[in-house]
């Protein structure tokens, strides 16, 4: 099990529009192609104008197969069209579990 981080830095003011553009565009596109967040945040505190994502696959061949279909999907490129004005940044890191846990 591997997860990603996904960090999306956006422009002031662009909390709801993109908000609008995942809740009506990508979810239900990327769920198509078997992908859903585990968890989906706005920052209130800190770095504001950040959304944060969590993804969770199996292993690395899983996240390359399914966001590679998502990148073949025609509905992409209109909605990166749209994200182009409220995204500034995005950052994609590979979480990998660790043996050690502080709950223990």
């Amino acid at each position: 099990m591997i997860n990603e981080l996904r960090t999306y830095q956006l422009v002031v003011g662009g909390l709801s529009d993109y908000l609008e553009i995942a809740r009506t565009k990508i979810l239900p596109g990327v769920a198509e192609h078997g992908l859903k967040p585990v968890g989906f945040w706005h920052t209130e505190m800190g770095q504001l104008n950040e959304v944060v994502h969590l993804w969770a696959y199996n292993d690395l061949n899983e996240r390359q197969e399914k966001w590679g279909k998502w990148a073949r999907d025609p509905r992409r490129a209109e909605i990166v069209g749209k994200l182009r004005s409220v995204v500034v940044s995005q950052s994609n890191k590979i979480l990998s579990p660790t043996d050690f846990s502080p709950m223990k």
